[in-house]
């Protein structure tokens, strides 16, 4: 049975817990907009709004980072910023993609001297890329090659900058996002 005082501590670090997912999903959506580097006609661009996804959950865990990339998606679709092109495009274009991204901390990262290399963003990046051209051919009927010249630059690119981005940022983050 626990006493007040473990109940507080637990109680306390939700609040931490919820405070910084509310953090992280407000972080993702001010950077949408504002980072994106090119847009693509039909959806996708290169931005690194989704370093706050990644950095959610690595630093709260798989299952908080699926919980706050889900809850941006629905933020972007109620403020126009995510179009609806049907039930393939909304699986495959966006629910799969945001999921994968939040699910990112089931990967370790793999730390080579004073570097915490986030290889979970490599896999998931390629998943996620996986999801964009099934979405292209299913959604859109969009032929292979063309398929693949529109979606590989924006997620190659995205990928590049996030993964520049974490190897900066999470060190110098990690240790105020510390559950003991």
């Amino acid at each position: 049975m626990m006493n007040g005082g473990e109940k507080m501590k637990k109680q306390n670090q939700k609040v931490r817990v919820m405070a910084f997912m509310a953090m992280f999903v407000a972080i993702q959506l001010v950077l949408e907009p504002l980072t994106k580097i090119t847009e693509m006609p039909k959806g996708g661009n290169i931005s690194f709004s989704l370093i706050a996804l990644f950095l959610a959950s690595y630093l709260l865990g798989p299952v908080y980072g699926i919980i706050a990339s889900l809850v941006c998606l629905g933020v972007q679709f109620v403020l126009g910023m995510a179009v609806y092109y049907g039930i393939a495009s909304l699986c495959l274009d966006y629910i799969i993609p945001m999921t994968l991204v939040g699910a990112c901390g089931l990967f370790p990262l793999w730390h080579f001297k004073q570097w915490d290399i986030p290889l979970g963003m490599i896999i998931i990046m390629i998943l996620k890329t996986i999801s964009h051209l099934l979405a292209g051919w299913f959604a859109f009927e969009t032929p292979l090659v063309a398929n693949l010249a529109y979606n590989i630059p924006y997620n190659v690119g995205t990928f590049i900058a996030c993964f520049i981005l974490f190897i900066v940022i999470y060190p110098r983050i990690k240790k105020f996002v510390q559950f003991d």
